[in-house]
């Protein structure tokens, strides 16, 4: 049995080979880049007012100003302001030749004709071409996770198609003969299949390609059958159940059959205990198909997808999965009295930045991820924390 950490330091160092498309702009979010974007020009592009104001020279303002013109955004100043003159200006227009301050709306009496001063304080009021990025800066690195803010960026500098990782393509597999598909009535000794249905979602919101191969029931045949097609159709297979001590846990050794090196098949971890990596190598060595296995319990699937599987996927597009850890403190005491493994829980992380543990049953209390945002790595060998100490904190997305 490993630790969480050194399964971690397997999993990303054996991620997927990362390859590279063209996308539209209105298809890039939630892509990954592929290479570094690139300022086609100044930005600002011109000096431009951040005001609605009146563009002069600062020495005039002490007495009253002649009015040139209106300047709206989107259009060239007509005339050059010269001493005693000022042009009305609207937010973001470019500033007219001989400006070098602009007043306010908010402290000018405009005549219609002419303009006064009557403000207290003077700014300028100007931005200045290539303040905040110069031609030819990059402003977008490769690996960066494609956001509406990132969206913006690109549709700044005139990036129509968008060079992306291509989408891992993973398929999902549940099995046993105890789990039912959601729209099934259950018999007493059956539950509905809620692993796949939540892995499906989790995967689809990373950005995957996703392909659903439903349930293999508890026989060797069955599962190689399914786990056949998901290797054959995909680069990542998921699978939930079947990892155990069971008489019907048949998932290690299909596994070999198909080729696959199993890295490791226990973790130091609560809940996640049973979980399987296993690879099938290029002959260059590097990672061609992996397979995760894990518990077939939901809050179990959940957790080790968040940390384990997310971070691999990304890493395999050629960047780092979106979220943020973060060390947050206990709202109150807390105690375990299990402390063999690292446990990692679903909390509530209050608006005071403090956390509390939702209640919490086990791996199979898959309503305790309803109040969750957040998963506290509770450290292996520590039982006992007061209220104020702090533990890092995954922050869900």
């Amino acid at each position: 049995m490993i630790t969480f950490n050194n399964a971690a330091e397997i999993v990303l160092s054996n991620s997927l080979k990362s390859e590279g498309e063209f996308v539209p702009l209105s298809e890039a979010l939630g892509r990954v880049l592929a290479q570094p974007v690139y300022a086609d020009r100044d930005m600002p592009p011109f000096d431009k007012s951040a005001v609605d104001g009146y563009a002069c020279k600062a020495a005039d303002i002490v007495g009253e100003l002649k009015l040139l013109e209106n300047i709206a955004a989107g259009f060239k100043p007509g005339k050059t302001v010269t001493a005693g003159c000022c042009s009305k200006i609207m937010t973001g227009a470019m500033l007219p030749e001989g400006a070098d301050t602009i007043i306010m709306v908010e402290e000018c009496e405009d005549s219609g004709t002419s303009v006064r001063f009557n403000g207290k304080s003077l700014k300028s009021n100007i931005c200045y071409k290539g303040e905040d990025i110069r031609e030819g800066d990059k402003v977008l690195e490769t690996g960066t996770f494609i956001k509406p803010e990132q969206i913006a960026i690109l549709a700044s500098f005139g990036v129509t198609n968008v060079f992306v990782a291509k989408q891992k393509k993973i398929g999902i597999l549940s099995t046993g003969d105890e789990i039912v598909e959601p729209d099934a009535i259950p018999t007493l000794v059956q539950i509905r299949n809620s692993n796949g249905w939540q892995l499906r979602a989790q995967a689809l919101r990373a950005g995957a390609i996703v392909n659903y191969y439903g349930i293999a029931s508890d026989s060797e045949s069955s599962l190689r059958e399914k786990l056949g097609k998901a290797l054959n159709d995909n680069d990542i297979v998921i699978l939930s159940g079947g990892v155990s001590m069971g008489d019907f846990d048949f998932v290690p050794a299909v596994l070999d059959e198909f080729g696959l090196k199993t890295l490791f098949n226990k973790v130091a971890v609560q809940p996640g205990k049973p979980s399987t990596f296993a690879v099938k190598y290029s002959q260059d060595g590097s990672a061609k198909k992996v397979v995760f296995a894990l518990p077939g319990n939901p809050v179990s699937c959940f957790v080790q997808f968040e940390l384990l599987i997310k971070p691999f996927l990304f890493k395999s597009m050629g960047g780092e999965a979106p979220g943020l850890k973060a060390d947050l403190p206990f709202k109150s005491d807390y105690s375990r009295k299990h402390t063999e493994r690292l446990a990692l829980i679903p909390v509530k992380i209050d608006s005071d930045g403090s956390f509390s543990p939702v209640k919490y049953n086990g791996s199979a209390h898959i309503t305790a991820l309803n109040g969750a945002n957040g998963i506290a790595e509770i450290p292996l060998g520590v039982g006992n924390f007061a209220a104020g100490e702090k533990v890092k904190v995954y922050i869900l997305p």
